[in-house]
């Protein structure tokens, strides 16, 4: 993956919460900075073309049956969560 380099300007008390966030993480805010960002990132992608026949396949399980499915609010319960 090719790098790019970018200049931000930021407020100084956000800046100083994150430096605060990065040391309890023992990273350098930098490597904090890139870190959140990609992950953000990843979160806004669209799910690619795989995942969605994988979801489609096991959704058409679940309707016919042939997989059980159990709602995260049921196994957060279950385990306390």
């Amino acid at each position: 993956m090719e790098k790019v380099r970018k200049l931000i300007d930021m407020d100084q008390g956000a800046l100083q919460v994150l430096e605060a966030e990065a040391k309890k993480q023992k990273r350098s805010l930098k490597s904090y900075l890139e870190y959140t960002l990609e992950e953000v990132a990843r979160k806004l992608e669209p799910p690619s073309e795989e995942y969605k026949v994988m979801m489609d396949d096991m959704l058409a399980r679940v309707a016919e049956g042939k997989a059980e499915y159990v709602p995260i609010e049921e196994i957060e319960r279950k385990y306390g969560l």
